[in-house]
């Protein structure tokens, strides 16, 4: 098998040699990656209360083959990023390949909750290992001209990839059961794995570098213990242990602080972060993420639940913002040079808002033209914000800390999921008078009219994060 790779590589050399040719086939074997690890995170949103009927669980339990998903995947970003400085990117990259392949196929055979739950973290693993060194790797093998466009690329592969999940879900939903959601992602993963092993260069240097495991022992502390919070909260569930997780879960963030400060090979770098370009870089990074993701989560209950359309048209409808997105985050550059980077996300941070304002009117008579239009006004904000955030970012660190910020990214993009998801739903979940087994066929006017109140409490708290930030990033940043 290695003869014949060696011999295919042999082959290539003379197409790779073409230094434009090479470009497009680095993108073809990495960015599919991006796309598919963010794409898995949203596909099961739309199946949520499905899964929550099927093995009777609660939507809180149910959440977790989301935000368990997600929240392996930032843990274990920065565990891979030192691996891949010890093995290599390219290994660490398609081995990546491979455990995301074998997470989609044990997802796809589960028949209980636990065993779904493994999958994903199986799975969960995999997608770090792809988010991990993607970046780096474009950083390292293309030249400085093109650098700009192929992160931005990227950027827009995770965005697309994160929100396209739950549109393609609903209408995969219609015809299948939602096990197959995991299903079409294999012959995806198989081609591009042999793309990923031809067109991706051997590293030339490998690095030893010490781990922070009391970092990610604290942070994951953290994580776990504010979403399980949130889910309590959503549930309704109020115990005096809950106040000791609580503190807990603050505690741990407080000391993660100090001991990272300490470290000299810290999981996070935050000395990076009290840059204040760095800083609100991140913080947009986040809040948007939450924002577009939760919105992505949240609106298959409004209309499904209380609008009673059907799975295949809710997909429908949902597909209008990676539409939206992918036509916008190309030519978001041309606004960049018409204005400037910091006008330019001010613009998206004040559209994305209009949308979820305009989101929070909703009613159970609203039109569906209503809403597409602000999914798309959603889509052509974060299309316009992705890029320019991204080389913002990018731009306030020197080179060397170009890898890492990278994979920063990454793990910021995934904390926004965790925290929009995990929001969207205790909030819901809080206002509902119903269990999720009745969201679906909801009639009494009373169950309808609590979960409306709770889905659009969600887009009040997105528009309220995004009106603080915008007004930060105008007054603090100067260009």
């Amino acid at each position: 098998m290695r003869e014949v790779f060696g011999n295919i590589e042999l082959k290539l050399h003379q197409v790779t040699h073409n230094e434009k040719m090479a470009f497009y086939l680095l993108l073809l074997a990495v960015i599919p990656g991006t796309f598919l690890s963010n794409f898995s995170a949203g596909l099961v949103n739309i199946a949520l209360t499905d899964i929550s009927m099927e093995f009777h669980i609660s939507l809180g339990m149910s959440q977790w083959v989301v935000t368990g998903y997600i929240l392996t995947v930032m843990i274990s970003l920065p565990i891979m990023g030192k691996l891949s400085d010890q093995f290599g990117k390219k290994r660490i990259h398609n081995v990546g390949y491979l455990l995301f392949g074998v997470g989609v196929l044990f997802s796809f055979s589960a028949n209980n909750i636990m065993f779904l739950l493994i999958a994903r973290f199986i799975q969960g693993v995999g997608a770090a290992m792809l988010q991990a060194v993607n970046m780096v790797i474009i950083t390292e093998n293309v030249s400085v001209d093109k650098r700009v466009k192929a992160i931005g690329l990227v950027g827009t592969a995770a965005g697309l990839g994160g929100l396209l999940g739950a549109p393609i879900g609903g209408v995969l939903i219609e015809l299948f059961h939602w096990s197959y959601l995991f299903l079409i992602q294999l012959p995806v993963i198989a081609i591009v794995s042999v793309f990923a092993i031809l067109f991706i260069p051997k590293d030339k240097r490998f690095t030893k570098s010490k781990f922070d495991l009391g970092g990610a022992v604290l942070f994951t502390i953290f994580l776990v213990g504010a979403i399980f919070l949130l889910n309590q909260f959503g549930e309704g569930i109020i115990y005096k242990e809950q106040w000791i997780i609580g503190l807990i879960s603050l505690s741990s963030l407080t000391i993660f602080y100090y001991w990272t400060n300490k470290q000299s090979t810290p999981f996070i770098t935050i000395a990076l972060f009290k840059q204040k370009k760095v800083c609100l870089g991140a913080i947009v990074i986040v809040v948007s993420y939450a924002t577009c993701f939760g919105t992505v989560v949240i609106l298959p209950f409004l209309l499904r639940g209380v609008m009673h359309y059907s799975i295949t048209i809710t997909g429908l409808v949902l597909m209008v913002y990676p539409l939206f997105l992918s036509i916008t985050g190309p030519f978001s550059g041309l606004l960049v040079q018409k204005y400037n980077l910091k006008t330019t996300i001010i613009i998206a941070i004040i559209s994305m808002t209009i949308a979820v304002i305009g989101l929070s009117f909703t009613s159970i008579h609203s039109p569906l033209l209503h809403i597409a239009l602000l999914l798309a006004l959603l889509g052509v904000s974060m299309g316009l914000i992705t890029s320019p955030n991204y080389n913002f970012i990018m731009g306030s660190v020197p080179k060397t800390f170009l890898g890492e910020i990278g994979g920063n990214i990454a793990l910021l993009r995934n904390f926004g999921m965790v925290i929009g998801t995990a929001l969207g739903i205790a909030i819901v979940n809080h206002f509902a008078t119903t269990p999720v087994s009745q969201w679906l066929t909801l009639t009494n006017s009373e169950d309808v009219t609590s979960l409306l109140l709770g889905i659009k409490s969600v887009f009040i708290l997105f528009a309220l994060l995004l009106i603080v930030i915008g007004l930060i990033f105008k007054y603090l940043i100067k260009e």
